[in-house]
């Protein structure tokens, strides 16, 4: 039972209370226009989006995991510069992610390879895509797990000598920049983006884009979210409903102009635990292993890794702080990927699923609140 001196990992009331005068507005301009679904609120934020994120195109879909559905089907069938995906063909991707990032890969008639996760880090890097890289390999899809932006130099340059597309999984990290300063979602074909509501931009429900810089495959995800239509009531490929509520849309309008500075406050928070913990981290790096490289980084969470993490849970929930574990099992022992064949063993991200806890770390957390959170991971041991 959550209690008014708990430290929550995201108090969506307490966020959204600054904005319910400008949310009730856009409520009310939707009544007036009448159009629910897709139509000039979803017309408008696209283009916000694509500015935001400085690229040619950004298509709202119904979420995130329909945005990574979307853009598998899509590239099925995608004119232009692109090599087409073809039904049975491999895509190599994480197992440390929440399994939309594997399922939509494989609702969409692909099959997801899992790379084991690179020692010490929560991703795989170029090395371990490499060794997992099969035959049928057309694809990487990547995810910027936790809001931290992966250098895809190296694998941009893999997937060009080999043939391949590279998709960006960004569920968990709009906002945050490479180290040029591009945004996240626009290096590789695509880009696809969550907006549930404990993103760093969340809607008031689901909600979802997918951006690009090829006008082929844009047009194509369109295509793909109106249940595959080009032309009204003519359906030459297989789509299916992925359309982003006008509502939505109108309410992401309102909150996307405070996104930079709800991600200063996290990159603020963040900076306050890393040099706290650091001395931790220090004398028992076994029992607190910190993010590597933050640059660029829009913290959706902070996690850290511990070993002896149900001692630092149990601490941290009798201060009446609330933590998550994302995630406890990893994509390749989920029963619903079985048809991907995938390996029997990945030991690196099966260890992470047992070592990491996620502190929190939403906008809108007091300066007391934080203290309370470094206070109890200190003395946990």
């Amino acid at each position: 039972m959550v209690t008014e001196s708990q430290v929550l990992s995201f108090d969506m009331v307490r966020f959204l209370a600054p904005l319910r005068e400008e949310l009730h507005g856009a409520l009310e301009r939707c009544l007036r226009h009448g159009t629910f679904v897709l139509g000039p609120e979803v017309q408008t934020f696209e283009g916000r989006l694509a500015n935001y994120l400085r690229c040619t195109h950004a298509i709202g879909v119904s979420s995130g995991t329909d945005a990574l559905l979307a853009t598998c089907m899509a590239l099925q069938r995608t004119a232009g510069h692109l090599p087409p995906l073809q039904s049975g063909d491999d895509v190599v991707t994480t197992p440390f992610s929440f399994i939309s990032s594997a399922t939509s890969v494989l609702r969409a008639g692909l099959r997801p390879v899992f790379a084991d996760l690179q020692p010490g880090r929560l991703h795989p890097s170029v090395d371990e895509i490499e060794q997992a890289w099969t035959p049928r390999t057309r694809a990487v899809l990547v995810v910027h797990l936790f809001g931290e932006p992966l250098d895809l130099i190296r694998i941009k340059g893999l997937c060009r000598d080999r043939d391949a597309v590279l998709i960006e999984d960004c569920a968990q990290a709009i906002g945050a920049t490479f180290k040029n300063g591009d945004s996240v979602g626009t290096a590789g074909s695509a880009g696809c983006f969550s907006f549930f509501p404990a993103k760093n931009l969340g809607a008031l429900g689901d909600g979802g884009a997918v951006v690009t810089n090829h006008d082929g495959l844009a047009t194509a995800v369109r295509e793909k979210r109106q249940h595959g239509q080009a032309v009204r009531y003519q359906f030459e490929h297989l789509g299916g409903n992925f359309r982003l509520d006008a509502l939505q849309a109108a309410m992401l309008g309102v909150l996307l102009p405070h996104l930079d500075d709800w991600i200063a406050e996290r990159r603020r928070t963040a900076a306050r635990y890393l040099a706290s913990f650091a001395q931790l981290a220090r004398v028992r790096p076994d029992l607190l292993a910190l993010p590597a490289d933050v640059a660029g980084h829009s913290w959706n969470q902070f996690v850290v890794r511990s070993q002896d993490r149900a001692t630092l849970r149990n601490a941290l929930q009798t201060a009446g702080i609330q933590t998550q574990i994302y995630y406890p099992t990893a994509l390749h022992q989920q029963g619903a990927l079985g048809a991907a064949d995938p390996a029997a063993s990945l030991p690196l991200a099966e260890r992470a699923c047992k070592e990491v806890l996620a502190l929190p770390i939403a906008p809108g957390l007091t300066h007391q609140e934080q203290t309370r959170v470094i206070e109890a991971v200190l003395s946990a041991w």
